[in-house]
């Protein structure tokens, strides 16, 4: 009796903690991106052009003394181009971020997107 009682309780724990686990939303490929948060495209395009911003930073494209106000103008000409504010750029950075396996497609996309427009340039 006491043996059958511990291997359920060990069965119905194991079903729970593997359970708990696959219906986490965090860990699904298919998120659905709220109002208020750009969908996975437009948050694609935003991010590839902040990268582009960052690499030119990084690599001192700029040659004025004044990189971080260059740095903040170069992020408000890219949420003007994209038509979003500072504030949904941060609210879709932090809702991205906290579903890491979308957000692993997400960062793939970038990486594609900026090789396109390598490609593109050359």
């Amino acid at each position: 009796m006491i043996k059958v009682k511990c291997t359920s309780i060990l069965l119905l724990l194991l079903v729970i903690g593997t359970g708990g686990c696959a219906n986490d939303i965090r860990d699904r490929v298919d998120v659905v991106a709220p109002e208020g948060v750009l969908e996975k495209t437009e948050f694609v395009n935003v991010l590839a052009d902040i990268q582009l911003i960052e690499a030119a930073s990084k690599n001192r494209v700029w040659r004025n003394d004044d990189v971080e106000k260059r740095l903040g103008d170069a992020y408000n000409e890219v949420f003007s181009k994209h038509d979003i504010t500072e504030r949904q750029f941060k609210a879709s950075h932090r809702w991205w971020w906290n579903h890491p396996v979308a957000m692993k497609g997400v960062l793939l996309e970038v990486t594609e997107r900026i090789t396109q427009l390598e490609i593109e340039a050359r």
